[in-house]
């Protein structure tokens, strides 16, 4: 187990049923943007093909390690591993049946281009799975906005004060939020709230 696993550790004891749930349903061939070290490849109960991107030579050599030792059974049958941005997706048009982003897309650069990739890759059925932290409200909102560069720094370019979900609406998204509206621990405090659920394609001509 390298660092960046043995810190998630006791937070994936929250997250790890709730990776479960999001992803398991998951059929056909998925992108995850942001793969890490592979948290998420043991949740695809049903995927086909798993392409995994990552733009950080250590995850992606920590992550290509693990899926070479045999023991690391428990992953999709074909699992890719490429260095990509999610601001610039080296893939066709409508290629995917689903993108997954769980805690990425804080760090992204730009957030307005990763999702308009996410949505160009993705076929008119396809499916935005995610996890993720958006800024909150009120004096909280406020205090996350003055946070923010400090936290850049500080966290490997998080940005706790990312409209998110806005942002998902905005470019074309249909956001269905489930029930996982929680404050997972350990976290930085500036980080919350949390909200996973999916997002679908809104076509031309809705509302």
């Amino acid at each position: 187990m390298n660092n960046y696993d043995r810190l998630a550790a006791q937070a994936e004891r929250k997250l790890g049923p709730i990776r479960a749930d999001l992803l398991g349903g998951l059929t056909g061939r998925v992108l995850e943007v942001g793969v890490g070290t592979g948290v998420n490849l043991p949740h695809y109960r049903n995927a086909a093909e798993v392409i995994g991107i990552d733009p950080s030579d250590v995850m992606r050599t920590t992550l290509t390690a693990k899926l070479e030792d045999p023991s690391f059974a428990d992953r999709p049958p074909s699992v890719q591993v490429a260095d990509a941005r999610g601001e610039q997706l080296p893939f066709p048009d409508e290629s995917f049946d689903a993108v997954v982003c769980t805690l990425v897309l804080c760090v992204v650069d730009d957030l307005d281009r990763t999702l308009t990739e996410i949505r160009r890759v993705l076929k008119p059925a396809g499916r935005l799975v995610f996890f993720e932290h958006v800024r909150n409200e009120g004096v909280v909102g406020v205090a996350q906005d003055l946070l923010t560069p400090l936290m850049r720094r500080a966290l490997f370019g998080c940005r706790p004060n990312r409209r998110t979900l806005e942002r998902m609406r905005a470019l074309g998204f249909d956001v269905l939020i489930s029930h996982y509206q929680l404050r997972p621990w350990p976290r930085p405090p500036a980080n919350s709230p949390y909200f996973g659920g999916v997002a679908t394609l809104r076509h031309r001509g809705e509302a």
